[in-house]
């Protein structure tokens, strides 16, 4: 008889000779999508016997994982702050460290009726993250992939944020004249040139459009803060994303234009500078 918590112990022990560099993590959430059981049984129920036919779909997943492919993709889904949000290659997977935004936004901002613009949307975790937390926010998302957008409004109706989460095709913020409460952004900002040298699990099934930020990986903050200033209604806050040994690079643009007031640098959980903030400076 096979029991719950061996079968544990034969995905990590799988996972760890494959080099995954989160066994013990990826094996658990592997098992509980391949058996279709809560998170807690692992605990309350050990020793519970698994049918042959969960242990050839743990195989299959596992098989996959082995390959690198990200466990999201392999069952379809990641949590992202209060959020369990549908994942595949249309879009980036999102990470934890993007989680720093939504905790910034909804502890500086007031819960009655504000409107955020999030640029490069991808799966739409910034916005409906922080729309979830605030149900008199409205807000809109744009990507450059129509793909992105699909997954994005698909999303949105999971989470009953349709009504308020509205989402459009578009290169940055050309051609939007309306202006709002919050931008959010978390850009690509990998240099073109490190891609190639990035986990398989990145590199492979992450969209490179998602990725890529140009030479120096900042292409797309000098195109953000060129367009800021017009996007920001008065006292408007902004916060956005950028790659660990960026911060000075980004405060730099930031400060040149003269656009912006209480610049200030977060950092993640981990202790690395992660996102820019500020707020449109009063004329």
């Amino acid at each position: 008889m096979t029991t719950l918590v061996k079968t544990w112990t034969y995905a990590k022990k799988r996972l760890e000779a494959a080099g995954i560099d989160s066994p013990t993590i990826d094996a658990r959430i592997l098992l509980v999508c391949a058996l279709n059981i809560g998170r807690n049984d692992l605990i309350t129920d050990p020793y519970r016997e698994v049918a042959r036919a969960d242990i050839d779909k743990l195989n299959e997943f596992l098989a996959r994982r082995e390959l690198r492919e990200p466990v999201a993709h392999i069952v379809g889904k990641k949590g992202f702050w209060n959020l369990e949000l549908l994942c595949d290659a249309r879009a980036l997977v999102p990470r934890p460290e993007t989680e720093v935004i939504v905790d910034y936004v909804l502890k500086s901002s007031p819960e009655s009726a504000q409107t955020v613009l999030d640029l490069g949307t991808g799966t739409g975790a910034i916005l409906l993250a922080l729309l979830a937390e605030r149900p008199n926010w409205t807000g809109l998302g744009i990507d450059i992939s129509s793909e992105a957008l699909d997954l994005a409004r698909e999303n949105a109706k999971m989470h009953s944020l349709s009504e308020r989460a509205h989402f459009q095709i578009g290169n940055w913020a050309e051609n939007i004249t309306e202006k709002f409460n919050i931008v959010t952004s978390n850009p690509p900002y990998i240099p073109t040139n490190i891609i190639a040298t990035l986990d398989k699990d990145v590199r492979e099934y992450d969209p490179h459009q998602a990725l890529d930020g140009g030479a120096d990986g900042l292409e797309p903050y000098h195109i953000l803060f060129a367009q800021l200033p017009n996007l920001l209604k008065p006292n408007g806050k902004f916060a956005f994303e950028f790659g660990i040994g960026q911060a000075n690079a980004i405060m730099a643009i930031a400060k040149s234009s003269n656009h912006f007031a209480n610049l200030a640098i977060i950092k993640d959980l981990a202790d690395k500078e992660r996102v820019i903030i500020g707020q449109l400076a009063e004329k």
